[in-house]
């Protein structure tokens, strides 16, 4: 089994079908090192879970080619596979781009500071289908931002509507969670900019977190049923998020 992609999707799904089909060999494939965004400590517990469950690691290769029963890495090696799993990497659909509007290299909707599109200005891109920046640059396309950028988009609308200036759009990272299988996990917490902190749980405790926060949806949602301002509160980021000029 082969899994193309050593990101984060490519870690936990290949830990995942490690530990429930512990009898076919599992490569997880990728350009960098599993976790290398993470400090020392979680990066080596994240590798010691992988070596654990008997995944094989090969990094720093590319993948440049899918094939029937194998994948072909840069230089020309074939590695051979009963099943391929892709995790490398997001391409937006294509109707923003056909629509007209202005879009990044992959497809995402180029926004200004309040999630407005830069060339249809009324029109608003929230998630992974935006290219948000920040002062510590382009936000990326997972739930931490997701969430937020949906709130700030309706309540900017709202603001339009009754005759007022949408507010710019600020948020910080504060961390990164990530199953190793269904008993452990590594939980990295970061600064504002998405850049390690020292503080990163691990095992049971970071298995509690992860559930948690893979839960949150949905209890966010009844609350903000009931309190709808409290949909409106996320981490800033302070000065990581700050964009030049910016009051």
């Amino acid at each position: 089994m082969v899994v193309a992609g050593s990101g984060l999707t490519g870690i936990e799904s290949a830990a995942e079908i490690a530990e429930r089909h512990p009898r076919p060999s599992v490569v997880l494939l990728g350009r960098a090192e599993p976790g290398a965004a993470m400090n020392p400590q979680a990066t080596s517990y994240l590798r010691a879970a992988l070596d654990r469950l008997g995944v094989q690691v090969r990094a720093g290769v590319e993948v440049v080619k899918v094939l029937p029963d194998a994948v072909e890495l840069a230089g020309g090696e074939n590695i051979v596979a009963d099943a391929i799993l892709w995790t490398s990497g997001t391409r937006v659909s294509p109707p923003a781009a056909a629509a007209g509007l202005a879009v990044d290299e992959r497809g995402r909707i180029v926004t200004d500071a309040a999630l407005r599109s830069v060339s249809h200005p009324e029109v608003y891109a929230i998630g992974d289908a935006a290219a948000i920046r920040q002062g510590y640059g382009i936000m990326h396309g997972t739930c931490q931002g997701g969430m937020p950028t949906g709130v700030h988009a309706a309540l900017s609308i709202d603001r339009v509507l009754r005759g007022k200036q949408p507010k710019p759009f600020r948020f910080g990272y504060y961390h990164t969670p990530v199953s190793l299988g269904r008993g452990d996990a590594v939980v990295q917490f970061t600064r504002p900019d998405d850049s390690p902190r020292r503080i990163c749980p691990t095992g049971r405790t970071a298995v509690r977190y992860k559930e948690t926060v893979t839960a949150s949806p949905w209890p966010t949602y009844g609350r903000m049923k009931k309190v709808p301002a409290s949909g409106a509160f996320w981490p800033r980021g302070g000065r990581f998020t700050r964009v030049r000029g910016d009051e």
